[in-house]
C-alpha cells in the first residue's frame, strides 16, 4: 500500500469585508430614507354641552326696625355677611340678591349690608321696603 501524504486543506472565508459591505448598505438605506409622519384627517368634534345641576341660590336679605340684619329669615351677625354669602354660594350659584329694610331702620346698615354684598359678589341686588 502506498502511502498517500493526505493535507487536509482548510478553506477559510473571511467575513469581515462582507460585513463591511452589509454595514456600508444599511447605513446608506437609512440616511436616505425620508422619515414622513402619516397625515390624518382632521376631525371637527363637536363639543358636548354639559348642563351643570347647580343650583342658583337668592338670598332674601331684611333689616328689621332695630337693625338686625336677617338672612333668609334667620339673624346673621352684621360683620359676618360675606362669609354667609360665601356658605350659600357653596351650595349653589348666586344669581340674583333681595334687600329690603324697614322704613325704621337707619341708612348706615343699609350702605354697610350693600357694601359687604358688593364686597364679595357682583350679582345683582335688588331693593325693596318692608310694609
Amino acid at each position: 500500500m502506498a502511502k498517500q501524504n493526505a493535507h487536509t486543506q482548510n478553506a477559510e472565508v473571511d467575513m469581515n469585508p462582507m460585513l463591511d459591505i452589509v454595514f456600508i448598505l444599511l447605513i446608506f438605506f437609512i440616511v436616505t430614507t425620508s422619515f414622513n409622519q402619516p397625515t390624518a384627517l382632521d376631525l371637527n368634534r363637536v363639543k358636548e354641552n354639559k348642563q351643570t345641576l347647580t343650583q342658583t341660590v337668592t338670598p332674601l336679605f331684611h333689616i328689621t326696625k332695630d337693625n338686625r340684619v336677617m338672612l333668609n329669615n334667620k339673624q346673621i351677625d352684621s360683620q359676618s355677611i360675606a362669609i354667609n354669602l360665601a356658605r350659600l354660594d357653596a351650595n349653589g350659584d348666586i344669581t340674583a340678591i333681595s334687600v329690603t329694610a324697614d322704613k325704621e331702620s337707619t341708612h348706615n346698615t343699609l350702605v354697610h349690608l350693600l357694601n359687604e354684598i358688593k364686597g364679595y359678589t357682583s350679582a345683582p341686588v335688588s331693593l325693596g321696603s318692608a310694609l
